[in-house]
């Protein structure tokens, strides 16, 4: 994994060219990252990159139906996804769905703080009808893997929110370099660059401020880049190393908490290895 970071604020003079955002490429997995956060991907391997895009696109689904309703006539931003789905030769069956989940059993986020083996830290982030179901389905995950426990007090402040967008790294049929990339990070104000190899193929990550997040998906949509996601994800300040059996009770649980079509996302403290 090759990663392009840049300093928030960093400038550079070289070369006559002064003012310039400078950015930086290593071979190291970016801040916050774990192996342990791309076990969840293995849910659905086969047609991954629609699976990706469905997902995304009923998040969106949810968010434009809480502002503007469910009438298709009267919500446009509605209107826009349902197309989104067409264009992107993706099921509506997903789309209608999502729709009558919404209308029938209305969902609310809840957030879990838990406390793993060998001070890893957990955050997990569920849509649900029924807070006491799943935190009763959390707690039977964390007995089986062992080692996990309920954090008495909020851990968030061990996390910073960051906004990612992911993308596919061809723009009109086109493949971009990392390098290109970079300068396009750099007219949209991004802290980092991320170019990734998966089972489905090249992307790009970029990193920015939560609050820039809903401009850069668009900036990036004008320009002909497929938004594969955009999210914003809470990163480790401190991450720390995880070896041993406390890895394999990781690795369990999060298996486990795979299968749960209540977990959305997971964030841990887990450092990254290379």
């Amino acid at each position: 994994m090759f990663v392009a970071r840049r300093a928030v604020g960093q400038l550079i003079a070289t070369g006559g060219v002064s003012g310039r955002l400078a950015i930086h490429v290593s071979a190291v997995c970016p801040k916050g990252h774990s192996k342990w956060q791309n076990i969840k991907a293995t849910k659905g391997k086969n047609d991954m990159l629609k699976s990706r895009q469905t997902n995304y696109l009923v998040k969106k689904v949810k968010t434009v139906v809480k502002k503007g309703g469910f009438d298709l006539k009267l919500n446009k931003d509605l209107a826009a996804v349902q197309l989104e789905f067409k264009q992107n030769g993706l099921s509506l069956d997903a789309f209608n769905n999502a729709l009558k989940r919404l209308k029938e059993k209305p969902e609310q986020t809840y957030y879990f703080d838990i406390i793993g083996p060998s001070g890893s830290l957990f955050i997990i982030e569920t849509e649900t009808d029924s807070k006491n179901r799943v935190s009763n389905t959390i707690q039977k995950y964390m007995n089986k893997a062992g080692g996990f426990r309920i954090a008495q007090d909020s851990i968030k402040n061990r996390f910073e929110e960051k906004g990612v967008v992911s993308t596919d790294i061809k723009v009109k049929d086109k493949e971009l370099t990392l390098e290109q990339m970079e300068e396009i990070a750099i007219e949209l104000d991004c802290e980092e660059v991320t170019k990734t190899e998966e089972e489905e193929g090249a992307k790009f990550e970029l990193v920015c401020e939560p609050a820039n997040l809903s401009k850069i998906e668009s900036k990036l949509s004008a320009q002909g880049f497929t938004i594969e996601d955009a999210r914003v994800e809470l990163r480790a300040l401190h991450p720390i190393p995880l070896g041993g059996a406390d890895s394999e009770r990781v690795e369990k649980f999060y298996e486990l908490l795979q299968e749960d079509e209540s977990v959305v996302n997971i964030f841990d403290n887990i450092e990254s290895e290379d």
